[in-house]
This record gives C-alpha cells, sequence and structure tokens, in this order.
C-alpha cells in the first residue's frame, strides 16, 4: 500500500486542498498524510476527501499545526 506524505505547512487556502488532490491523483497512492496549519483547510480536505473517495482515517493536533491521515476507499 502506497503512502504519500504532503506537507504545505505555511501555505493558504485553497493549497492545501490542491496539493491534497494532487497526491490523491497519484498512480498506486492508498494513503496520504497531509500536514498543514491553515484553519479552512481541516474542513475543506474532509468535504473533498469524502465526494471523491477516500476516508479520514485520523485528524492529530501537533503544535501549531494538523495532521490528517486519508485512505482510498475500496472500490
Amino acid at each position: 500500500m502506497s503512502k504519500k506524505s504532503v506537507d504545505v505547512r505555511g501555505l493558504a487556502c485553497p493549497e492545501p486542498l490542491i496539493a491534497c488532490t494532487d497526491a490523491a491523483k497519484s498512480e498506486g497512492v492508498q494513503r496520504i498524510e497531509i500536514s498543514f496549519d491553515c484553519g479552512a483547510a481541516r474542513d475543506n480536505i474532509s468535504r473533498a476527501a469524502a465526494s471523491s473517495g477516500w476516508n479520514v482515517d485520523s485528524v492529530k493536533e501537533e503544535n501549531n499545526y494538523t495532521v490528517m491521515e486519508l485512505s482510498r476507499k475500496p472500490a
């Protein structure tokens, strides 16, 4: 199972969502870990994931940023 890590801390919305969407389109990627510090990104990424075949497995608050783990829903 291929995992892709994306670190977009310091970038404003919609950049975190765009980076996550790009990672989701990568061939063979089944899991994504994305780190961000843009407050709106949490809801935006969660909504986009749900509507495009991904589960939000965990959301962790770390110091001044968030780490979200996503997995592709089974076909």
